[in-house]
């Protein structure tokens, strides 16, 4: 098969593709009656009443962040000490592997 072989099947499948679409549309999909329905109006078949929703006010409740924050405390936890692994700068990372001091535990994915 050449090129312009592949490419007259793929054009022909493309138009027939097309074609079955609009044959669709415009004979076998259900057709909107034509009154005094405007186009950009949506209907649904199903009828559900609204339900009026209203918030339920509760009291607030001091907690121990809001006694602390009135204190003047900082709020949050404290994670303790933070500790490094040894990084090191870009440029210093390039004098490593120019000398092969690092090491390789596993393979670097791309």
């Amino acid at each position: 098969m050449s090129w312009t072989n592949f490419l007259i099947l793929i054009f022909i499948i493309y138009i027939l593709y097309y074609a079955l679409i609009l044959f669709f549309d415009l004979f076998i999909s259900p057709k909107a009656t034509t009154g005094d329905i405007a186009e950009d109006e949506l209907f649904f078949s199903q009828t559900f009443a609204p339900e009026l929703i209203t918030p339920v006010e509760e009291p607030e409740a001091s907690t121990v962040s809001d006694e602390a924050d009135a204190r003047g405390l900082k709020a949050g936890l404290s994670s303790g000490t933070i500790s490094s692994s040894g990084g090191v700068g870009l440029k210093q990372l390039f004098s490593l592997a120019k000398n092969n001091l690092i090491e390789h535990t596993r393979a670097i994915p791309y």
